[in-house]
């Protein structure tokens, strides 16, 4: 391995961030010297401001258990923002956005509902959804989108169960998920408006739970709001927000990437099929090999610091990216090589620390049966197209196709 060079300043930046995935939704080629060489490098955002983004798995682990690197400084007066305008980080009420003691009530108080007892109870039904899904791909046109007409929509389908909310409505939130985890896809004025839209709609549930409870999450919340006083009513209404967004768009992003990592592998694909006691292996592999984001979230230097030998002064940004870890080769043997029979798949998907996912639980299940259901319902499945020719969408938090054409 390199020797590890060490920045003194932000303002050596020459690396613009994001980083651009590379052909076929590789992970940016440049992240690979950069965990070699200097696994924290300064970079420029979208902003204007700088920030040192870390890319190797132990620098990563580092960045994120730092309690010295805040969240909720982004809300500080001159702090660097990833984006011009607005975002998610200026909320207080978000979920994500938040550190402290605030931040682990409002965990505690979600953390019943994605508890590895609850992912085992909502098996049964994920499975019927994933197999209703397959059911309209089979009787629908051929080549048919398997982002569109399964990925896409199956976490979206789970979610809105889970929560509480109409799987009606899966268009409205499809769009507002997009405009509210846009870096550069989307303008100012559509995330200000995604954010109202959103926020109206929920508390519009909230009412309609509070007149008309259920057994869903945000009945449980609303009691947890009413009865016991342990929720303010905007943070109530974020919670809910938060759910809908996070607790589906990574794992469509996961499912969708992961699918075409397999299917452009057609061997690994094979092998699930004939194998599927590996299903859980898989999607460790997957979530290694093809994350669901190439971006990490912004934190704060609350004072100066040291980060794997780089002097991080107070109020400067860091930007821990957990999903470039994935092919660091200090730990992952061949790591750019798929194998879904690997024991070494150390990968962040999930994230550490105190932001560690809530739903990873849930999403590890939901993964597990959309590949348990696919291989038994469409064992012949192949990519219709060239891989390619597959399209994906750049400026977002997390990584997906247009259209992911397949056949079978």
């Amino acid at each position: 391995m390199s020797e590890k060079h060490a920045y003194h300043s932000l303002d050596q930046a020459t690396d613009q961030y994001p980083l651009a995935l590379d052909d076929l939704a590789e992970p940016p080629a440049r992240y690979a010297e950069l965990r070699d060489k200097c696994p924290v490098v300064p970079v420029r955002m979208p902003s204007g401001d700088h920030a040192w983004l870390v890319t190797g798995f132990d620098e990563v682990v580092a960045a994120m258990t730092d309690s010295r690197l805040s969240r909720a400084a982004l809300r500080d007066p001159g702090a660097p923002r990833v984006i011009p305008g607005p975002d998610f980080g200026d909320n207080p009420y978000n979920l994500l956005s938040q550190e402290g003691p605030d931040h682990a009530r409002l965990r505690r108080l979600i953390a019943p509902a994605f508890t590895p007892h609850r992912a085992r109870q909502w098996r049964e039904r994920v499975e019927q959804i994933a197999d209703e899904l397959v059911d309209d791909l089979v009787a629908g046109p051929r080549p048919a989108d398997l982002h569109g007409s399964f990925a896409a929509l199956y976490p979206i389908r789970v979610i809105c169960e889970m929560v509480g909310a109409p799987y009606e409505d899966w268009p409205r939130l499809q769009v507002w998920t997009e405009r509210l985890v846009s870096i550069t896809a989307g303008t100012v004025e559509e995330r200000l408006a995604a954010r109202e839209e959103s926020a109206a709609y929920v508390a519009a549930l909230v009412a309609q739970r509070r007149a008309n409870p259920g057994g869903d999450l945000l009945s449980a919340l609303i009691t947890a709001r009413d009865d016991q006083d342990r929720l303010s009513e905007r943070e109530l209404v974020w919670l809910g927000i938060n759910l809908l967004v996070a607790g589906h768009d990574t794992t469509v992003s996961a499912l969708s990437r992961g699918l075409f990592a397999l299917l452009r592998h057609p061997e690994q694909w094979e092998l699930l099929r004939t194998r599927p006691e590996l299903t859980d292996q898989a999607v460790e592999e997957l979530l290694r090999y093809a994350p669901p984001s190439e971006i990490g979230f912004l934190r704060i230097a609350t004072e100066d610091l040291d980060l794997a030998g780089t002097a991080v002064a107070k109020g400067e940004g860091v930007i821990p990216v957990m999903h470039a870890v994935g092919r660091d080769r200090r730990h992952v043997s061949d790591p750019d090589v798929l194998d879904i029979t690997r024991t070494d798949a150390k990968h962040l998907a999930f994230g550490q620390g105190t932001h560690y996912c809530p739903g990873a639980g849930v999403a590890r299940m939901e993964l597990r049966v959309a590949l348990a259901t696919l291989t038994r319902r469409l064992p012949s499945l192949r990519l219709a197209v060239p891989a390619a020719d597959v399209e994906w969408i750049g400026g977002l938090l997390t990584v997906r196709p247009r259209a992911l054409p397949v056949a079978w």
